[in-house]
């Protein structure tokens, strides 16, 4: 953990408890490291209701842990989970419900039990997948997020380590049937390797983490010079200079995540395919990413593709919420409104970028479906109460870079 610092004096954490034995081990050590520092723990499990025995596991979990007394909080899935990949749906959605703990507990820091395996099979997934080196560098041990720290402590440490811990303590586990389904691109990983041959893979991915982050400080001068973000969330991107440049592969990808809403980047041959087409072509246009990027005679472009945007979001009096992966929005006033994006482009004297980047932009509309226009609503209501919506996605469009933590300890 001190590897993973600065803390505050009296740090309070936040740990993500499936029950299983990876968590409970680290959720252990973190009381451990708290009660040291006069600092608080809390442990929260995120139920998705996938499963009919899940709430009865997260019940048992929460029993254990009273055991050597750390609160226990249950988080439990309301709603469909979104169309498509039901694996990463669930992902996302249990970062968003943890990280909506870490703010109602005041924590700055979300420890993961992710461990040495965990780690091999991340690079290994990531290899099937084409990712280039920064990719098959897998997961970093510290993650900066605009509310909180993602910190995975235990990366170094394989599953018998922990397994030996818990068994000296005598505490159980669950174990998740799910992680080893064959229909999983983990569960047959396991199934297919052992773990002898996860861990050297997960000890060869963090010695690619030096070079990603020498590549990571170098796109992030190269996106500082480039790109004009705009608080729309669409920006004007210097793309001759981007091509030039030795990182512009993955400063383009960086800057598509941000845009898009996106969590990572498009795959590295995706960017690759689009660079090499803005090389030899140098076309209008291009989409990759759920983005655009459109040439005008004032520069390159980039957005949302508007055709991409789907989402509508109903909020209530007081209510918020996160639209489209960018743009925190908020409704002060006393009438529902509905945000979707806009049904036309505002006109072009007031804005720089494209009529078609414009229409990927977040709306408000009225109960009866009127779209509501700031100038109409001011004159009805105190401008305070109008919905607002600020551009915040879910990856900055640079990072502290790809964190580098290496220790011989052993685990005692």
């Amino acid at each position: 953990m001190e590897r993973l610092g600065p803390f505050e004096p009296a740090p309070r954490i936040v740990t993500a408890v499936s029950g299983g034995r990876d968590s409970m081990a680290l959720t252990l050590m973190a009381k451990a490291w708290t009660d040291a520092r006069g600092g608080e723990l809390l442990a929260v499990t995120v139920d998705h209701r996938l499963r009919p025995e899940s709430a009865d596991e997260a019940a048992e979990a929460g029993v254990r842990l009273a055991g050597f007394g750390i609160p226990h909080r249950i988080l439990v899935r309301t709603g469909p989970l979104a169309a498509g990949n039901k694996q990463a749906a669930a992902r996302q959605l249990r970062y968003r419900l943890l990280a909506e703990a870490c703010r109602d507990a005041g924590a700055l820091h979300l420890l993961l039990g992710h461990h040495l395996e965990d780690q091999g099979e991340t690079a290994a997934m990531r290899a099937e997948r084409g990712s280039g080196d920064i990719g098959l560098a897998a997961m970093t041990p510290l993650r900066e997020l605009p509310d909180m720290r993602l910190l995975r402590p235990l990366l170094e440490r394989p599953r018998r380590d922990l397994e030996a811990y818990l068994g000296r303590l005598g505490v159980g586990w669950s174990d998740d049937p799910t992680n080893l389904a064959p229909t999983a691109a983990r569960g047959r990983l396991r199934a297919a390797m052992t773990a002898s041959q996860l861990g050297t893979m997960g000890r060869d991915a963090a010695e690619r983490a030096s070079p990603r982050r020498l590549r990571e400080e170098q796109a992030a001068d190269l996106l500082a010079q480039t790109v004009e973000l705009h608080d729309s969330g669409i920006a004007r991107i210097d793309i001759p200079r981007m091509l030039a440049s030795p990182v512009g592969e993955p400063a383009l990808g960086r800057a598509l995540a941000t845009l898009g809403g996106k969590v990572h980047p498009p795959r590295s041959r995706r960017v690759a395919g689009l660079f090499a087409r803005l090389l030899a072509e140098a076309p209008s246009g291009a989409v990759l990413g759920g983005c655009a990027l459109v040439r005008t005679r004032t520069g390159w472009w980039c957005g949302r593709e508007a055709g991409r945007v789907t989402e509508v979001l109903k909020l209530g009096p007081g209510g918020q919420g996160l639209w489209d992966g960018r743009f925190e929005v908020a409704n002060p006033g006393p009438s529902p409104v509905t945000v979707a994006r806009r049904t036309r482009a505002a006109p072009a004297a007031s804005r720089p970028w494209p009529a078609a980047l414009d229409c990927a932009l977040p709306a408000f509309f009225s109960g009866d479906g009127r779209e509501l226009e700031p100038d109409d609503m001011t004159r009805r209501l105190d401008e305070r109460a109008y919905p607002c919506a600020t551009f915040r996605p879910r990856s900055a469009l640079t990072d502290p870079g790809f964190a580098l933590v290496s220790s011989g300890a052993r685990l005692n």
